[in-house]
């Protein structure tokens, strides 16, 4: 609903305005955009290195930060488009109840399929180093991978489109208002459990403990092979999780605060701001993990000094030719 020239407003569920600067929507929608590029185009390296590369996915411990990265580029590239649509237009195109359901069943998947292979994948890291032969059979390693998206999908399919309230969509809105069974009180606590909650708190439980365990080996064996190894894997998953929680402990802790507490504590801002520093994870997800993977990162660097060496190379042979042509003597 338009204001004036200068500011544009949205409602929320409890009724009040939330009045929100023009100028704050384009930049949200400029950085977000130029953001959705570059990161997509990182994720397509990785995703080509790591096909091509048997030091990536002939390793165990690469699989599941393999699927970090598809399930945030699928963000990226499926859902995070939509939200770009909503802050440029400042409402979903076309409008439409079965775009909505889409953006709300691809963004509630999505998101929490991300947290919980995050969660998974801490676990995993800490086996891996710790309690290898723990999850030294297919089975064992790819169950915990694949069962949380297969049971996602199965939850929110069932919420999302059979749950019996009904329905209400605002194409004004993030997310058209989202799924009525968000607000139906007991369901919603369950799956805003279910959704954020437990996987943060999987996150930093898993990522304690291995730290613990980290440097109480650091102390306990002296520097070689052994502890080089678990360094760099201990490292590449505390980066990848200081990503994540970085962004979701705070949007837990206020959704703790409004369920105990305050049911509007910083809602406004949430709403307006907060709710799109969520997209900052899958976007900044594929440098994090190109950061923590040597193998990629010599490969670009080769590639990038190749193209410097031939251009420097073609350079010299334009100007020795230009060069021999100045000082060949002109007969007439």
């Amino acid at each position: 609903m338009s204001v004036n020239s200068n500011e544009t407003s949205d409602y929320d569920d409890g009724g009040y305005f939330i009045l929100e600067p023009s100028f704050s929507k384009t930049i949200k929608f400029s950085f977000l955009l130029s953001c959705q590029i570059v990161s997509t185009i990182c994720s397509l390296v990785l995703f080509y290195y790591s096909i091509r590369l048997p030091e990536i996915y002939k390793k165990q411990h690469n699989h599941v930060i393999i699927c970090l990265l598809v399930a945030n580029f699928l963000i990226t590239t499926t859902e995070l488009p939509l939200t770009l649509i909503y802050i440029y237009f400042g409402q979903v195109i076309p409008s439409s109840a079965s775009l909505c359901l889409y953006w709300i069943f691809m963004n509630y998947l999505l998101f929490t399929t991300s947290g919980w292979i995050m969660a998974i994948a801490s676990f995993q890291r800490y086996l891996f180093i710790f309690h290898k032969q723990l999850i030294n059979t297919r089975l064992k390693h790819y169950l915990p991978i694949i069962l949380p998206p297969i049971l996602l999908f199965i939850w929110y399919t069932s919420l999302i489109f059979f749950y019996p309230c009904q329905q209400f969509f605002d194409y004004t809105q993030l997310w058209c208002i989202g799924a009525c069974y968000v607000y139906e009180g007991t369901i919603g606590t369950i799956d805003w459990m279910l959704s954020s909650f437990t996987p943060v708190v999987l996150t930093i439980i898993f990522n304690i403990v291995l730290f613990i365990r980290v440097v109480h080996q650091k102390f306990k064996m002296r520097r070689g092979r052994t502890w080089r190894t678990t360094r760099k894997l201990a490292l590449q998953i505390f980066l990848i999780s200081f990503l994540f929680l970085i962004i979701y402990l705070p949007l837990t802790i206020f959704g703790l605060i409004r369920l105990w507490f305050d049911p509007l504590f910083l809602l406004v801002l949430t709403m307006v701001y907060f709710a799109y520093a969520i997209y900052l994870v899958p976007l900044l997800m594929p440098f994090i993990c190109l950061i923590s993977m040597p193998e990629i990162k010599i490969r670009i660097k080769r590639l990038f000094c190749r193209g410097t060496r031939v251009q420097t190379i073609l350079n010299q042979q334009i100007l020795m030719t230009y060069i021999t042509r100045r000082n060949v003597p002109t007969h007439h």
